[in-house]
């Protein structure tokens, strides 16, 4: 038995067309775990086809008390980069839902927040307690659904690239619900944009790779080996630049002078964009205190708008820049 996911109760249950009704009996507070007072057992209705193994006075995993008879619904929200005029229509709509319960990352914008018109909870995923935060929000999501609430988990960017949405899928089955999950604007494709950066470009990239800077338990994902026409773009790294521009060079053969830029905060008004290489950009980085969320981009496609115009690639545009739009007319170098 896992403790806050089998709870019992001594309770009649009717399968209808609508689905399945709820008779309590007996005491309206009787359970086996102390994590929940709730006086109600959710049936899904595939019970009654014996889907659920509940018999003899015994429930599966998927049972769960909820306190007025029907269960919550959960809808997973890609909140896209950070600003607010790149939220699909649909999750507009869904954040606008004033009886809903959000639960949010830590680094969705505070553009979208502002947005939101129900209660709004946010996980503080901080380094070194990320297990525990994840185990907050489920623990969050569980109490919205004993609830019946509209659980809405507002993720940042795409809930399905390296969001842990898979993830959560599967752990909300195990809580008996299916969520709707709407897709979001990805950083790994409009931060770049937004830093006037195109991940391909004809005759100088015709491949990109999707990488995230932490692999499970803080480990570092083995990275591809280095291609001249290849784009690589890393999400959730800034935290670990260094090391990262150490190991492209010596375990994936990357050239020292290989273009890279970071972009903070993409489509935020606090946007900024570095520049540098391999051997310059941590460095730069730390100079400007660059912080997550920051999308990293590896790749001549770096140069390919920022320098055009400017001069050869000898005086290459190197340090902090200020993209208003992606043209190489807007950039402004700074003072390195």
């Amino acid at each position: 038995m896992k403790p806050c996911q089998t709870l019992f109760l001594s309770i009649a249950w009717v399968a209808s067309a609508s689905g399945a009704s709820f008779i309590p009996s007996g005491s309206s507070n009787s359970r086996t775990s102390s994590c929940s007072t709730r006086s109600f057992l959710y049936l899904p209705d595939e019970a009654a086809a014996g889907k659920n193994n509940v018999s003899n006075g015994k429930a599966n995993d998927e049972t769960f008390l909820v306190n007025n008879g029907k269960m919550g619904r959960v809808s997973m929200v890609g909140s896209g980069p950070g600003d607010p005029d790149l939220l699909t229509i649909a999750a507009a709509k869904v954040i606008e839902d004033p009886d809903a319960l959000i639960i949010a990352d830590r680094l969705v914008s505070p553009e979208i927040i502002a947005l939101c018109k129900g209660e709004v909870r946010t996980a503080r995923k901080l380094p070194g307690c990320a297990d525990k935060a994840q185990q907050e929000i489920y623990d969050w999501c569980r109490e919205g659904l004993m609830d019946g609430k509209h659980v809405v988990r507002l993720k940042i960017g795409d809930p399905f690239v390296f969001g842990r949405g898979g993830e959560e899928v599967l752990e909300f089955r195990k809580m008996g619900v299916e969520p709707k999950v709407i897709p979001g604007v990805s950083a790994a494709f409009a931060a770049p944009l937004l830093g006037g950066i195109p991940v391909t470009h004809r005759g100088i990239s015709n491949q990109v790779v999707m990488c995230t800077g932490y692999g499970r338990n803080g480990t570092s994902p083995d990275l591809i080996q280095y291609h001249k026409e290849q784009t690589v773009v890393f999400l959730m790294a800034v935290g670990r630049l260094r090391e990262l521009c150490d190991n492209l060079c010596n375990l994936a053969n990357y050239p020292r002078d290989t273009p890279v830029a970071v972009v903070e905060k993409a489509g935020c008004p606090e946007q900024r964009t570095v520049v540098g290489d391999l051997n310059t950009i941590a460095d730069y980085c730390i100079r400007y205190d660059i912080k997550p969320p920051s999308t990293i981009v590896v790749g001549e496609v770096v140069d390919v708008l920022l320098n055009e115009g400017v001069g050869s690639m000898e005086e290459r545009v190197q340090g902090l820049v200020d993209m208003a739009v992606p043209s190489s007319s807007d950039v402004v170098a700074a003072s390195d």
